[in-house]
């Protein structure tokens, strides 16, 4: 039985024809599935819960809920255990991640979560901060360093539903490439995933990642770094960093994540040449 993450880089489109989010649902068991929306992340909850209730609701599931997490003590209900238990997509709104990882880490939902989506035929889903906050890792602050000085981000745990990726979002239109390979520098065993916003990734069981949306997902992949003086830069000081592999993929395209190597170019294809005979 499947597992499916769903990281989203922003600012997607919240409609019927959102090429995104008819596979998620199609994933989740179409009008069989059974959603719930966590806005924990977002700044008014209760806003962020009504555009993602009204978006699913045009797809026909048979049940959507909202669980949101005001206070630790929130995610500890039998009650919501079981509303868990039955679930086939979780929906993390955007806001702060943050509130995410320090309201439901190591709660008895998060447990729940973690039990679900290891069973199978489940889907996981996040946007923005609710896609930062699904690997083991996460970052969380970026402290204005945008140009490959030491110290400029922060890190710290997420819902550790995949190891060794971490997502950043919002990826070309904020120009955060600079903190995505200064999160590579510091272990290069993490693969850095940037996707632009209306772009997400479908992975398959943690390993098979398609490219969908209509932007591009930046690949950042430190496994053949020779250089590396993070180590030794002063915090704030530049620091030296060498054969960073770099790669764009656009919807369609297949990236394996354990071998970090491309399965499918997708499906865009130059015309055939035409050389004129002389």
């Amino acid at each position: 039985m499947a597992r499916y993450l769903i990281p989203i880089g922003g600012n997607e489109k919240k409609t019927e024809s959102s090429e995104i989010f008819r596979q998620m649902v199609d994933l989740a068991g179409g009008s069989a599935a059974r959603i719930i929306v966590v806005p924990t992340a977002s700044e008014d909850p209760k806003e962020r819960a009504r555009d993602y209730e009204k978006l699913f609701a045009s797809f026909n599931p048979a049940a959507i809920d909202v669980v949101h997490i005001g206070e630790r003590r929130d995610a500890g209900s039998a009650a919501l255990a079981k509303i868990v238990s039955e679930a086939t997509l979780f929906m993390f709104g955007g806001g702060d991640q943050l509130r995410l990882s320090s309201l439901i880490g190591g709660t008895p939902l998060h447990t729940a979560l973690l039990e679900r989506y290891r069973l199978g035929n489940c889907v996981i889903a996040g946007t923005s901060a609710g896609a930062a906050v699904i690997p083991e890792e996460m970052i969380f602050q970026n402290n204005r360093f945008r140009h490959f000085r030491k110290g400029g981000i922060e890190m710290t745990k997420g819902l550790g539903l995949i190891d060794d990726v971490l997502f950043d979002t919002h990826f070309a239109e904020r120009s955060r490439i600079s903190r995505l390979v200064h999160a590579v520098s510091t272990n290069p065993a993490m693969l850095g995933l940037g996707m632009g916003e209306n772009t997400g990734l479908l992975i398959e069981d943690e390993t098979k990642a398609t490219v969908v949306g209509s932007g591009t997902v930046i690949v950042v992949d430190g496994s053949a770094i020779e250089i590396n003086h993070v180590g030794y830069a002063k915090n704030g000081g530049p620091f030296a960093l060498t054969n960073v592999i770099y790669s764009i993929l656009t919807s369609g395209m297949i990236y394996d994540l354990k071998k970090r190597i491309i399965v499918d170019p997708g499906p865009v294809a130059p015309p055939s040449s035409v050389i004129p005979n002389r």
